[in-house]
């Protein structure tokens, strides 16, 4: 059954409980130990306003650089750095103004960007006159060409990464990220949210006809109501949309459905009621925070881990 969605405020309370915690913070140190690259968990900018608030503090900049000296040109690359992952659901590798490399990884949780991992600064060049002279161009479109002088602290003191390593960093960001993902997750499930009277009925519906794509007219003339109003009474009692709301629960019977090792990820879909792979795919890792077949993969270790142990 599928509850009622959590609300933003919740979700991110649960972010800032997981940025918070001790054993989130042993991975972030590790991470920063095996890669020497700082590691900075930034809050969303649709939850609490990110990117200004890492541009502000300047947590994840070398100490010295411009941040908030910027003029809000760190925030705004930032920003839309944040953007790209967020739509893609996958890391990005993006240049700040002081011309070093960062990568940026979307955390979601209950299917809503809620937080970021952000990584670097690093380069894959040493500082040349070849770079100096780009860097210098770059900064004058911006006005910030007397801040030149100060970044040559951050060039040097900023790691040297290859392209195969910074790769490998962007794949240990991602898992990082799954992992909040599923910490994320399971904080919610344990959290009480009122139930709804409106979805009480509609899943009665919709356990008596499992077969049936229903849609938003045919269930509103069941309820004795008109569409217009179903919609925005569903929304206002459960904070989701039919639609997302029937998304959810595909997903929920994906989820069951994939701890049969012997059924096949398209055969999971279609049962569960997509109509498309990759839809299916791009969905269940919006609201799971990882692939069906790495969930399947997971659920598997878990399973045997605790068989290990009785």
């Amino acid at each position: 059954m599928t509850s009622v969605a959590p609300t933003v405020a919740q979700e991110h309370a649960a972010w800032l409980r997981l940025a918070d915690s001790a054993a989130v913070r042993k991975q972030q140190e590790a991470f920063t130990g095996a890669t020497e690259l700082p590691l900075t968990l930034v809050p969303a900018i649709a939850a609490m306003g990110g990117a200004d608030a890492a541009a502000a503090s300047g947590a994840f900049c070398v100490e010295g650089c411009m941040g908030e000296l910027s003029g809000g040109v760190c925030q705004r690359i930032l920003s839309g750095a944040e953007r790209r992952a967020a739509q893609s659901s996958e890391p990005v590798q993006f240049r700040c103004p002081a011309g070093l490399l960062k990568i940026i990884v979307p955390v979601f949780v209950s299917g809503r960007h809620v937080g970021n991992l952000l990584a670097g600064p690093f380069s894959q060049q040493s500082l040349n006159r070849d770079t100096v002279r780009r860097l210098t161009r770059r900064l004058r479109q911006w006005g910030l060409e007397k801040r030149l002088a100060g970044l040559r602290a951050s060039w040097r003191y900023s790691p040297l990464l290859s392209n195969k390593r910074s790769r490998s960093v962007a794949t240990l960001l991602q898992l990082f990220a799954d992992y909040l993902s599923e910490l994320g997750n399971q904080l919610l499930a344990h959290e009480p949210r009122p139930s709804s009277p409106l979805l009480k009925k509609i899943e009665a519906y919709l356990a008596q006809s499992q077969s049936e794509s229903i849609s938003t007219k045919e269930l509103a003339r069941r309820l004795h109501l008109s569409p217009c109003y179903f919609c925005k009474l569903f929304k206002k009692q459960t904070g989701l949309t039919f639609t997302d709301y029937r998304r959810r629960a595909r997903v929920e019977k994906a989820k069951k459905l994939l701890l049969d090792p012997h059924r096949r990820i398209s055969e999971v879909a279609f049962e569960a009621g997509f109509d498309s792979i990759p839809y299916f795919n791009r969905v269940f890792r919006q609201l799971v925070g990882r692939s069906p077949s790495q969930y399947r993969a997971a659920a598997a270790r878990t399973t045997k881990d605790k068989k290990s142990t009785i």
